[in-house]
């Protein structure tokens, strides 16, 4: 491998490092597992015979190189039982967790608590995929076409579970930016 190369992937693991991290975290996945495929993706990034400048769109890429992992990995480590459907299979192997912080340099205590009790209910009334979905379209900032092709849907679909979780929200009486507040 070239020097160049080399240079380019070990700067792209450098920037993209925590928010792939973050991601295998809110997947389900623990510590240990969530670098391990991480590591694996740049592995693969380093052996392939490309260059990073043919990959069209790196965040892309990555994020779906890394979801595409640890799936591998999370039905390797099972069989799978019995028939189900694309949504039962996808949360059994994706359980997508956000996990709710507030800042208390902003908010009085007692104020944090009602807001993050607040912010986990309406968490728990959302589907892993809805969970999925706004971590990728509002945390990430990851496009309809990205999300896309990271889930494994349609445009049309990614923006109607989209839409389908702002509803929620909504209904809860949440703001979209309380909630981007408190999720870390």
């Amino acid at each position: 491998m070239s020097a160049i190369k080399f240079t380019h992937i070990a700067s792209s693991y450098n920037e993209y490092l925590d928010s792939l991290y973050a991601y295998a975290l809110h997947m389900g996945f623990d510590e240990q597992t969530s670098m391990d495929a991480i590591h694996d993706v740049f592995y693969k990034l380093c052996t392939r015979h490309t260059s990073l400048d043919e990959i069209e769109n790196l965040t892309f890429y990555l994020f779906r190189s890394l979801r595409n992992r640890l799936i591998d990995l999370k039905r390797s480590g099972r069989e799978m039982q019995g028939i189900s459907t694309l949504d039962e299979e996808y949360d059994e192997i994706l359980p997508f967790h956000l996990h709710v912080t507030v800042e208390d340099e902003f908010i009085s205590h007692e104020d944090a608590d009602e807001i993050r009790l607040k912010v986990e209910q309406f968490l728990d009334q959302l589907t892993h995929r809805e969970r999925e979905i706004v971590y990728l379209r509002y945390i990430q900032e990851c496009s309809y076409e990205e999300i896309s092709g990271l889930m494994e849907i349609s445009v049309a679909a990614s923006r109607n579970l989209v839409s389908k979780s702002i509803r929620k929200l909504r209904v809860a009486s949440l703001t979209l930016t309380s909630l981007l507040l408190v999720i870390k």
